[in-house]
């Protein structure tokens, strides 16, 4: 039986990156928003904790950079850059699917709100979904 490919998907940033390690069948190994600098210095562990097979890294803010880094520190794995194009807000949406407001809040509209923490761990699972979507419809 074949191995199941295994993605680290990124969305990167200046200050803080969400990474998720996500399987073919969307199954998601985890994820989390972390600093740059704390990323950077954890890729390493990363990599020793998942079979990674490839690097999905949206093309948005600081991008070059990662790209650069995984390249030179793991010249074996393959990097796909995908577009990023209203990621944030599809996250959003999702955030709000994954933690439904309560009470008063439900009433707000999905425009207005805003998620109380960080949510670029939910771009980098949707950026994992489209990437292994895509290999589907090809």
């Amino acid at each position: 039986m074949p191995k199941a490919e295994v993605v680290l998907a990124i969305d990167p940033g200046t200050k803080k990156c969400g990474y998720a390690v996500v399987d073919c069948n969307l199954k998601l190994l985890s994820r989390k928003v972390i600093s740059f600098e704390n990323f950077i210095t954890n890729l390493k562990e990363i990599f020793n904790n998942y079979d990674i097979d490839k690097v999905i890294l949206g093309d948005g803010t600081n991008y070059k950079i990662i790209e650069a880094i995984i390249k030179e520190k793991f010249p074996q794995i393959n990097i796909e850059l995908v577009d990023e194009k209203f990621s944030t807000l599809k996250a959003r949406k999702r955030y709000f699917e994954l933690y439904p407001p309560q009470g008063i809040f439900k009433f707000i509209p999905l425009s207005l709100r805003v998620p109380p923490c960080d949510y670029d761990d939910i771009v980098a699972v949707l950026l994992a979904e489209d990437y292994f979507k895509s290999k589907i419809s090809r």
